[in-house]
């Protein structure tokens, strides 16, 4: 682990006459980036990376990102950003990456920021995007009914929800420019978070946290169903899901756990009693938004450890959720579904949850998805759900 101490900070600000994509700005090889809405970070080089375990983990990087700003000057504290992941396992680990030059398009505005001294050449090159890595995804025959049927056999009154995971692995067959798949997510998802950090990337639709000058905001998402085929099935889906009530409980489940874990960091909270429909480009979603005022000028680095992990990504209650997950799937999620996101350095911030995901490894790739059980659940209807939420990703790796 390494402290930040550079010599020097330097911004240059740069206004368009039309909003451009900055992702060609990004290392070919894992390339380190976050969009969403207006807003898209480039981090080229790392300057300093901190890394921390354990239930406080995010806390802790919170106060090593805090003493790594505190020596640049106030006016500059706000344009360093650093950008960072963890593990689903809410113990395992997560860190943070300061990069030695940093780009971020806010709209029409785009600002550089170098941290220390960055050597004699320039790192902040554009380069083409090149052809997209080709990937062969064998098939397996997948035992995650099975899975299901289990998960099923565990719930009782005091286990309501549990979410089962399944991973797909992909061959490499052809190695290519990573930021090819970022950018046909970014086209074919915008709505989405997309985010490449160390070999993880993917199109999230679920916020876990942002805060803006003590304002935070997020999104729960739980329940889905496929699009239609046409305007008419659309909307008849759209309908179905609104009134499912096998659905309708999984999300309540959902947004309960985050407005309780948001509780006490806030002054005041608010969360919509019903949830709206969210159309994505292959799925809909039952969405809520939930919005407060934090109690203090918290880092959002500080609010990470209480959030996660949701109802939506792993059940309810928490403990017997994760110890149904570790002891039925088969394939440890690694990073998939943990928190995955940015922190400036007055702790504003957007933190995505890692879903529609894939993590690159040597000569391989692997890709989880997964659906919420509660009692109720069919196990093919939850197989053909995953199969909906892997279809970002495969779109993404085919020429």
């Amino acid at each position: 682990m390494s402290s930040a101490n550079p010599e020097t900070f330097s911004r240059d600000v740069v206004q368009s006459g039309r909003v451009e994509s900055i992702l060609d700005y990004a290392s070919p090889s894992r390339p380190l980036y976050f969009r969403s809405g207006d807003r898209e970070i480039v981090g080229i080089g790392e300057h300093s990376r901190w890394t921390a375990s354990g239930p406080d983990r995010f806390a802790t990087l919170a106060r090593l990102w805090d003493a790594a700003v505190a020596v640049a000057p106030p006016a500059m504290r706000p344009y360093l950003h650093a950008i960072g992941s963890g593990s689903f396992d809410p113990n395992g680990e997560a860190f943070l990456i300061f990069p030695r030059v940093t780009i971020i398009r806010r709209g029409r505005e785009t600002t550089t920021v170098t941290a220390g001294s960055s050597g004699t050449e320039p790192e902040n090159v554009r380069r083409t995007i090149g052809p997209v890595p080709v990937v062969d995804w064998p098939h397996i025959d997948s035992v995650y009914r099975d899975r299901v049927r289990t998960a099923l056999g565990r719930l009782d009154s005091g286990f309501g929800k549990v979410v089962v995971a399944r991973a797909i692995t992909g061959h490499v067959v052809t190695p290519g420019d990573e930021r090819a798949p970022l950018a046909k997510l970014a086209s074919g998802y915008p709505d989405c978070h997309i985010f490449a950090v160390d070999g993880l990337w993917g199109a999230s639709p679920e916020t876990l946290v942002r805060v803006h000058d003590r304002r935070v905001q997020t999104r729960v998402l739980a329940g889905s169903a496929a699009r239609g085929s046409d305007p008419q099935s659309d909307a008849r889906a759209a309908s179905h899901l609104a009134d499912s009530p096998k659905d309708r409980d999984e999300h309540e489940y959902a947004m309960q756990s985050v407005l309780t874990a948001l509780a006490p960091h806030c002054r005041t909270i608010v969360g919509a009693s019903t949830p709206f429909t969210l159309r994505l480009s292959n799925v809909w979603h039952l969405a809520s938004d939930i919005e407060g005022v934090l109690r203090t000028r918290t880092s959002i680095l500080d609010i990470i450890d209480s959030l996660h992990p949701t109802a939506a990504v792993a059940g309810v209650p928490t403990d017997r959720a994760l110890a149904t997950i570790s002891d039925i799937e088969a394939i440890p999620r690694g990073r998939y579904a943990g928190p995955v996101g940015w922190v400036d350095g007055v702790g504003n911030g957007e933190w995505a949850i890692a879903l529609r995901c894939a993590q690159w490894r040597e000569t391989d790739i692997v890709a989880h998805a997964g659906a919420g059980i509660i009692v109720g659940s069919d196990p093919e209807s939850e197989y053909d759900e995953t199969e909906l939420k892997f279809r970002p990703i495969r779109e993404a790796l085919t020429l």
